[in-house]
């Protein structure tokens, strides 16, 4: 499985442009970010399916707004015939569009939720299976036990909330919702920089990232990791972005709230309760 390609192989050709160069040469198939003004990245997916079929996905990890769909269909198209790719048929194709990073839920409303209505889609990456799963049988339990006391529906709720979002978990959204508005506001260059630094640090971690999988002090480890691994262009924006952006502020008051206060019930940077779906960044 080809898990992310970021070259940029669709970049500076007009239609069918592609189609005329050699196969798998490409002027921009390296680091090259020529005719990069206002482009918002996106990347490619590949996944053998057994015999000539393969799954190819062209995406954006996450940009405000998202990418249309049929310009991520024309780069797709455009990176296959760069890359000297005979597309013989194409057997179905999906259009996927996840809303991410909204506000978490309010540890006293009286319904509860699961998955991705639960805001369980990491605000950075768009997934949601693996931490679905593994918080299935823990929030399964909790609601089992709260359904079995005599509380009020509201103070059931409430526990079952607070075995889905507790203040560890809210420490780790606001870790990766941190990270989403990074990535929300960096151009082409400073994208492969990042891919470059990220795919550097140990697998676990990065690994752990995607996976949301790691603790709120295993991800200030990935942090420190991160910093000091990356070139200094990247450290200069995880600065300015830590002291200057809204997510800043709420990463630092997340990760300084203490126990006594709660469940956090703020919402995250540029979220609104009702917020329209195009408003929100998308993965």
């Amino acid at each position: 499985m080809l898990f992310m390609d970021f070259r940029r192989h669709h970049v500076g050709l007009g239609a069918g442009g592609a189609r005329r160069l050699r196969p798998g040469r490409h002027p921009a198939g390296g680091d090259g970010v020529w005719d990069a003004t206002d482009e918002v990245p996106s990347f490619l997916y590949a996944m053998p399916l057994g015999g000539q079929r393969v799954f190819l996905e062209e995406t954006c990890l996450v940009a405000k707004p998202a990418l249309p769909f049929q310009t991520l269909k024309r780069r797709l198209e455009r990176r296959c015939a760069a890359l000297g790719l005979e597309i013989k048929e194409v057997h179905e194709e999906e259009w996927s569009y996840i809303p991410v990073g909204g506000p978490l839920p309010l540890a006293d409303q009286p319904i509860t939720a699961f998955g991705a209505a639960a805001s369980l889609v990491h605000p950075a990456t768009g997934y949601s299976l693996a931490r679905s799963l593994r918080e299935a049988k823990g929030v399964a339990a909790a609601t089992a036990a709260a359904l079995g006391s005599a509380d009020s529906q509201r103070s059931v709720a409430s526990r079952v909330w607070d075995a889905l979002w507790s203040q560890e978990r809210r420490k780790q959204a606001a870790f990766h919702i941190f990270g989403m508005e990074l990535l929300c506001k960096m151009g082409v260059e400073p994208t492969a920089q990042f891919f470059t630094t990220f795919f550097s640090l140990p697998t676990r971690q990065w690994r752990g990232f995607l996976g949301s999988s790691l603790t709120s002090l295993q991800l200030l480890v990935f942090a420190g990791t991160t910093f000091v691994l990356a070139p200094l262009p990247i450290k200069t924006r995880l600065v300015r972005h830590l002291v200057q952006d809204p997510a800043g502020k709420y990463l630092l008051r997340a990760y300084t709230r203490s126990s006594q206060e709660g469940s956090a019930t703020e919402e995250a940077p540029g979220a609104a309760t009702a917020a329209p779906r195009d408003s929100l960044p998308a993965a």
